[in-house]
């Protein structure tokens, strides 16, 4: 039964992250420039980078699909979440933990796949 293996890996929306746990990139002491502008922006704070990608006066946003325009390529979203999850592409942030194993996800639909496939014995 996989009544609360959702429970334990939060909502579907992936906005939720496990509080006080490693994501990977977090302690890091990393910047990036925008390929835009050239700002440096911290490589361990997926939303100040989001926020970036929405903000840059220097991106030209040729219609309003490039609401949020990727500062490493040429990715763009209308949506807020699509760019999170682009971003953690290019950062390696993984902050989504299985709770029977080691493994770390950047999009919570994988762990979720991962704890269906690998643990579903440890949960029948």
């Amino acid at each position: 039964n996989f009544g609360n293996w959702q429970q334990m890996v939060g909502d579907q929306t992936g906005d939720d992250v496990f509080s006080g746990q490693d994501t990977g990139a977090q302690n890091s002491q990393e910047v990036i420039s925008c390929k835009y502008c050239e700002v440096q922006l911290p490589l361990d704070h997926t939303d100040v980078l989001v926020d970036h990608c929405k903000l840059c006066s220097s991106v030209v946003r040729p219609d309003s699909s490039y609401t949020y325009v990727c500062v490493f390529c040429v990715y763009h979203s209308f949506f807020h979440e699509r760019m999170k999850r682009h971003i953690r592409a290019h950062t390696s942030e993984k902050p989504f933990k299985c709770p029977y194993c080691a493994r770390r996800c950047s999009r919570k639909d994988n762990l979720m796949q991962h704890i269906e496939i690998k643990h579903s014995k440890t949960l029948s």
